[in-house]
């Protein structure tokens, strides 16, 4: 069964669902694509340094 969203009657539609319509994907300098990518994140949160600890314990204690 295919699903109905695959079923667009609109290419423009369909392109869009595949991704065509996200600006990043039309950059073709890999440097310009990295930078885009990196423009907008935020800072990391106060506590991001305990959770990856926290979360590294926890790994080491599975394996």
């Amino acid at each position: 069964m295919i699903p109905r969203q695959f079923l667009h009657p609109d290419p423009v539609g369909v392109s869009y669902l595949f991704g065509c319509g996200n600006e990043a994907l039309r950059i073709e300098d890999e440097a310009a694509f990295i930078r885009f990518m990196l423009a907008e994140i935020p800072p990391a949160p106060p506590e991001a340094a305990a959770l990856r600890a926290a979360n590294s314990a926890l790994a080491a204690a599975a394996a």
